[in-house]
């Protein structure tokens, strides 16, 4: 046998062992699945990460109020000075509901009762108690809260505690996806405009996480004693606003 002959064999099972071979791994799904998972990463490992922060606001104007009241008492005993505070408790409430308010929006807070002393004798003594109402009103019709005001120290009222304006849970359910399509809206521009400038283009994101900030009542300060006299009370909600902000994870490639 000379030496072609010998080769020729040698050559014809090194073909078949390598087409075995190429048959095993297409036939075996985990050796597959292994093969396509790192031509997977190895795509994304060439992506560029951008890390942007969007932000998003909305004016809104109020259109609820809370309105705090205060309605005291005195009397040389506890329940003495409770009685005369929840009879002007009771008087303030009759008042708010005349104008329309409903039960639910009227709410007790507190009762309180403290002793009175007098401090010119050693030790000092306990002349007397004062017990102190204080209630709640949610006023849903920004145009009633200068009467509320009105009424309120009209039957009786010894203070208030300011007005916070705010708005309905309808209408701050609105403005806060306004606020995150604005935040959203953001970002995709800043991402777009820094994808550009390198000469690069958003392909994907990679992850996103929303901050949205609560609803801060909006104070006002309202000079209310002897309201009713004075003609009423001139009330200006102004304007608040809401806001959110997103984190957004842009991936990035070479523009093509």
């Amino acid at each position: 046998m000379n030496m072609r002959n010998a080769i020729l064999p040698i050559a014809v099972c090194v073909i078949a062992i390598g087409l075995m071979t190429s048959m095993i791994l297409t036939s075996n799904p985990i050796l597959a699945e292994t093969t396509s998972t790192s031509t997977s990463q190895t795509q994304e490992e060439r992506l560029t990460t951008l890390s942007i922060v969007g932000f998003g606001q909305v004016y809104y104007t109020p259109d609820e109020a809370m309105v705090t009241f205060r309605a005291l008492g005195q009397g040389t005993t506890a329940e003495e000075a409770l009685n005369m505070s929840a009879s002007k408790a009771s008087a303030i409430i009759d008042a708010l509901k005349d104008l329309g308010i409903e039960d639910e929006d009227i709410k007790t807070s507190g009762i309180n009762v403290y002793p009175r002393y007098d401090f010119e004798v050693k030790p000092p003594k306990i002349v007397g108690y004062e017990a102190c109402y204080t209630i709640v009103v949610r006023i849903r019709d920004i145009g009633l809260v200068g009467k509320a005001i009105d009424a309120a120290f009209s039957a009786g009222a010894d203070g208030m505690y300011g007005v916070q304006f705010t708005i309905s849970d309808e209408k701050r359910a609105e403005l806060t996806q306004q606020a995150i399509r604005a935040a959203v809206e953001d970002a995709e521009e800043k991402a777009k405009i820094i994808a550009e400038s390198l000469g690069m283009k958003v392909v994907g994101i990679k992850s996103v996480s929303l901050s949205s900030q609560p609803i801060i009542p909006v104070p006002r300060s309202v000079i209310a004693f002897k309201a009713a006299e004075a003609g009423g009370v001139p009330i200006e909600p102004g304007k608040a606003k809401i806001s959110a902000s997103v984190s957004v994870i842009y991936l990035l490639s070479k523009q093509a």
